[in-house]
């Protein structure tokens, strides 16, 4: 397990000085994975408050089994994340395959038809749903089967809730102001999930690939295009891995007006010590506290 150890790179670890291991009955563990990485946050559900901020990168994890052997071993190492006692705990999956659905059109028998578009490019994986019930939203998607499994043998005591990461970010930009016309985009190294409202209207929620900054810009303008909105009064709120020297932020002030960086959830509070993170990343990962009761 050493050896696994060394694999492991910690690029954020934070602790809110109020953090009681003693409390954790009263606070939800948000476990957010894909094959590279584990991103932690725990939030106190009393208070609203982040307690904890975690990010680990894997090297070398060339299988699934790699992987686990990794998550394995930081729990193994880390006295507060290995703890059972959780109030709640949520399980997020980060690969491409979802769907949003109306409540109106939703069949629960039909799950596996709402991605029959997608490549069948995910082995091992299962099919699961989340319902944002203040929308009256279904969200259909895949996630890793080994992932379910290492969560469940991790926490065999506790009901784990699985959702997507475009659901935490749906509910971090429905918790946003919506007068006119947003566009919220989440940045990831290869992929941006982006969701539009229109005063409070979902006009798209979705995920596209990119390989360059005029990849990114052009995603962006094809669907102000197709939804025949005006670039030039649109909000675009930029999260996630991205910064302002960055070549997509540099290139996208140049077709949009009106650009600016997200902020951390106004619902919830943070103690000084988070305030080394910079307030637009991770807002997927804090926002999933909302989908605990959405």
């Amino acid at each position: 397990m050493q050896d696994v150890s060394k694999k492991i790179r910690i690029t954020h670890r934070i602790n809110d000085p109020s953090l009681d291991i003693n409390r954790l009955s009263q606070y939800g563990l948000l476990l957010s994975v894909e094959d590279k990485n584990l991103r932690v946050v725990v939030i106190d559900e009393t208070q609203k408050k982040c307690m904890l901020l975690e990010d680990y990168r894997f090297s070398g994890a060339n299988t699934r089994s790699d992987v686990v052997a990794q998550l394995n071993a930081i729990l193994e190492n880390h006295l507060v994340l290995r703890a059972g006692y959780w109030k709640d705990i949520i399980l997020i999956a980060r690969n491409g395959c979802f769907a949003l659905i109306p409540d109106d059109f939703f069949d629960a028998m039909l799950l596996h038809t709402y991605l029959e578009l997608y490549p069948n490019n995910l082995d091992n994986t299962e099919i699961r749903s989340f319902f944002h019930s203040k929308r009256k939203y279904h969200s259909i998607f895949r996630i890793e089967t080994e992932f379910v499994d290492w969560s469940r043998k991790a926490y065999p005591n506790k009901e784990i809730k699985v959702l997507h990461q475009s659901d935490a970010f749906l509910e971090g930009a429905l918790q946003e102001n919506h007068e006119g016309n947003n566009i919220f985009v989440y940045v990831e190294s290869k992929y941006m999930n982006m969701t539009i409202l229109q005063n409070d209207n979902l006009l798209l929620h979705n995920r596209y690939y990119y390989q360059s900054p005029q990849d990114f810009v052009y995603f962006i303008l094809f669907a102000i295009d197709e939804l025949q909105l005006d670039a030039e009064t649109c909000q675009v709120k930029l999260y996630g891995e991205i910064s302002k020297d960055s070549g997509i932020y540099n290139l996208l002030q140049k077709y949009v007006l009106n650009v600016e960086f997200g902020k951390k959830p106004a619902s919830l509070s943070f103690s000084h010590v988070f305030d080394e993170v910079i307030d637009h990343r991770y807002f997927d990962l804090y926002n999933a506290y909302h989908c605990l009761n959405a």
